[in-house]
């Protein structure tokens, strides 16, 4: 019994302390997405860390290698930085730019000297807000999963489901399958001009992507 409670603490222990360092990065990437008429407008980037010594933290925007601005941060002294408002063509996409290559989108924060920081973006409008985390070296991979609930409502012509891709290296090509091949997708001013069954997208580093399924009365499949 003894040996059990043993084992259930250092597994309590593993599943808190684990995650919670998960986000706690060097390096961290923000890629774009897509919201579709009424959504946020106020939006703030929060960097925080656990280090009591200032250090620095380079921002870089879309492909550039030339510094868009540089942040200060300690642990009695967070940093924020403002991409602008609504669709600001950083954070969130313009429905011309979403469904097409972009070298001009998304974020890239760095800490020169290999500090370890978080990164946090927060959005809001009237009637809603919405907080998005980066989870650093941790989530650099190969294969990832979208995963979502049926977007269902009152205001159902207003909703939109998006996912945002960045690309860490050059001639990175992305594949995006799985869904239910009735789905339409945004291709720049189109709402519905992309109705491939399988996504190719061929990345260099620091290009994005967003791709859009605006959800519309005329496919249920979006939903």
């Amino acid at each position: 019994m003894r040996l059990l409670l043993r084992l259930l603490l250092l597994l309590l222990t593993t599943s808190v302390v684990v995650p919670s360092f998960g986000q706690l990065s060097d390096l961290h990437y923000l890629p774009p997405l897509k919201q579709k008429d009424v959504g946020f407008t106020n939006q703030l980037i929060y960097l925080s860390t656990p280090n009591t010594t200032p250090f620095t933290v380079n921002v870089y925007k879309g492909t550039s290698t030339t510094v868009l601005t540089t942040l200060t941060v300690s642990k009695s002294s967070p940093a924020t930085y403002d991409p602008g408002n609504g669709d600001n063509n950083i954070t969130l996409l313009t429905n011309d730019n979403t469904g097409i290559v972009q070298s001009n989108s998304g974020l890239k924060f760095v800490a020169p000297n290999g500090e370890k920081f978080y990164v946090n973006w927060r959005g809001r409008s009237t009637s809603q807000a919405s907080s998005l985390t980066s989870k650093g070296r941790a989530a650099l991979g190969k294969a990832f999963k979208w995963v979502g609930i049926p977007n269902r409502g009152a205001g159902i012509t207003l909703l939109s489901n998006s996912l945002g891709i960045m690309a860490t290296e050059n001639n990175t090509t992305v594949e995006i399958f799985g869904y239910n091949t009735d789905c339409t997708f945004r291709n720049g001013a189109s709402e519905a001009g992309n109705t491939d069954d399988i996504q190719t997208i061929t990345l260099n580093a620091g290009q994005t992507f967003v791709l859009e399924a605006a959800v519309t009365s005329l496919t249920s499949a979006n939903q």
